[in-house]
């Protein structure tokens, strides 16, 4: 029986079986006020925070996507990409009319030659064959491709009375190296702010020669050594503007220019400075694409390296009876070669080496030094 007026109990409440008063009650009820306040109080709080987490959320998946869509590449590596382009500041302020002439007036001068995108051919002196797809392989003269925007240009010199005459393998090109570099000299005093990348090599068997192949290369190099630049290290833009750089594929008594002597052809070859994809004899096209991707995607990897990359996407395949066909490879190359170029955002690739370039292959090369016009 609980304690209270006999019979009314309305004045009583319970709580856990045990009988309390008005004051307990009103004691109570304030108390679950206040803690309902209270947990009002953290539910508006706690709302508010998630709602900043969903803004924060938001903004990055924003920013994300945004990062993911500029640099988009192929086999998920925009990321690889983005981190390498955020590390190294390709463009100075862009001028919106530079074209293939003057490109490189718009690259940083604290940019290493090696961590930029440029068109290269192969072959840049063969326009001239005796029979269609076996030894031509640019239809673009010299002058015609500096000012697509080449940048690597690849001479095969033949040495012949102590001169350089330009040959792809036994057909005569009919120009000499001196008809080149005036070419390439006349450009660079009209385009002071480029650079270009020379590759010489020595092709075909030398004839009626007093003199080693290095020293015919001095010869030249000592009639304008203003317009040379010989070290063996890779340069910074801003200290080779206006000048060739030399790339060296012939052997030497002394230092000359970067060394490129050991040049493999299997695939890929790796050296100090250098990483080249330069697999030419080739089964079909599509071997040949996918060394090219792949050599793509190294570039991409590897964009804060200190390392030429020249990827060539030239080669041929041998017809009946063992003649070789260049246009078998370039042609579908090049069809594919221009729409995967024309799909990517800014990144590093290094240089891409092509047969037959034209002036819409080479724009499609340099502008991903760049930002997408908007």
């Amino acid at each position: 029986m609980p304690i209270g007026r006999k019979g009314d109990t309305s004045h009583f409440h319970y709580r856990e079986g045990i009988p309390f008063g008005d004051s307990d009650f009103k004691r109570d009820r304030a108390l679950a006020i206040s803690m309902s306040v209270c947990l009002l109080y953290c539910i508006a709080a706690r709302i508010a925070c998630f709602k900043k987490y969903l803004a924060e959320t938001e903004n990055m998946k924003t920013l994300m996507a945004e990062q993911a869509k500029r640099f988009e590449l192929p086999h998920a590596l925009s990321v690889v990409a983005w981190v390498c382009l955020c590390s190294v500041n390709v463009a100075q302020e862009t001028d919106s009319t530079f074209d293939g002439s003057n490109w490189m007036a718009q690259v940083n001068d604290k940019i290493s030659l090696g961590q930029i995108t440029m068109p290269g051919t192969h072959n840049s002196g063969a326009l001239l064959e005796p029979i269609t797809g076996t030894a031509a392989c640019q239809t673009l003269s010299i002058q015609e491709q500096l000012e697509a925007g080449v940048r690597f240009f690849d001479l095969r010199c033949r040495h012949e009375n102590d001169v350089f005459t330009i040959y792809h393998g036994p057909v005569f090109q009919k120009q000499t190296l001196d008809d080149v570099l005036n070419e390439m000299k006349r450009f660079l005093e009209q385009n002071t702010k480029e650079v270009l990348l020379v590759s010489l090599k020595q092709e075909n068997s030398p004839r009626n020669i007093s003199r080693t192949f290095e020293d015919t290369v001095r010869s030249y190099v000592n009639r304008d050594k203003s317009l040379w630049h010989l070290g063996q290290d890779i340069p910074k833009i801003g200290d080779v503007r206006g000048k060739l750089v030399m790339l060296r594929r012939f052997i030497t008594q002394k230092a000359l220019g970067i060394d490129a002597t050991n040049w493999g052809h299997s695939g890929f070859y790796q050296g100090r400075q250098l990483f080249i994809q330069d697999r030419f004899e080739l089964p079909n096209d599509k071997v040949k694409w996918n060394l090219i991707i792949r050599a793509m995607e190294h570039a991409i990897e590897n964009s804060d390296q200190e390392v030429i990359q020249l990827n060539f996407t030239s080669g041929y395949v041998k017809s009946f009876p063992g003649i070789p066909n260049i246009t078998k490879i370039s042609e579908p190359i090049n069809q594919q070669l221009l729409m995967h170029l024309k799909s990517l955002k800014p990144c590093r690739l290094g240089c891409i080496v092509t047969d037959f370039t034209t002036t819409e292959i080479c724009k499609s090369i340099y502008q991903l030094n760049f930002p997408r016009a908007k």
